[in-house]
């Protein structure tokens, strides 16, 4: 069976036969009713960037969980996907990286917002403290990727909220696709200062 390679797709070790978040012809199952991969790209970006604006221009929450990750996915993809909002039951990877296993995500999520309420105060107001902190953060989050698809604007929200938390001006608009495969890269292996960078240059003072 030809599998349609994009975005949507990981092609180290994916089998679309055990993959439920697909059909036979590996299109994501979605709620549109659309069975190819560039019509389904074209209109889920559409109306994932309408959703994210709106978030966008509400007031941040005081507490940062996996419980609010999964919130902002469900709002992003709940008009596309049936299982928006919801961690992934399928092994993943993308290129030569392969994401944490299903089973040990909640428990990584966990971990990971925990240590952030210890720190999230001290991120107030401190473009350079945040910059570190959160680059390390996202690096971990991007490894861990709890969702079937969507991960990357759901990451770049929830760190978007962040900011607003933090009382600091973060903008994508000027990180591209490339910079930001790069830097994940980068991180997994071990180098998170090219996340951190990317952060600092795009909050404005």
């Amino acid at each position: 069976m030809m599998i349609d390679q994009d975005q949507h797709y990981y092609t180290q070790g994916y089998d679309a036969s055990v993959d439920p978040y697909v059909m036979d012809n590996g299109v994501l199952i979605n709620l549109l009713g659309l069975s190819d991969t560039q019509s389904l790209n074209e209109i889920e970006a559409d109306l994932s960037q309408l959703q994210i604006q709106q978030i966008l221009l509400a007031p941040p929450p005081s507490m940062f969980d996996a419980a609010y990750l999964c919130e902002l996915h469900r709002y992003i993809f709940s008009l596309i996907y049936p299982w928006a909002g919801e961690f992934r039951h399928v092994g993943i990877g993308k290129g030569d990286t392969i994401f944490l296993a299903p089973d040990d995500i909640p428990l990584a999520l966990d971990q990971l917002f925990a240590d952030l309420s210890i720190n999230q105060s001290s991120l107030q107001n401190d473009s350079v403290r945040f910059s570190d902190y959160v680059g390390h953060l996202l690096v971990q989050l991007n490894y861990i990727h709890p969702f079937r698809e969507g991960n990357g604007r759901t990451q770049r929200l929830f760190v978007s909220k962040l900011a607003q938390f933090a009382q600091l001006d973060l903008g994508w608009q000027a990180v591209s696709n490339d910079a930001m495969r790069r830097a994940c890269i980068e991180g997994i292996e071990g180098n998170p200062r090219a996340m951190t960078r990317l952060l600092l240059l795009n909050i404005k003072v």
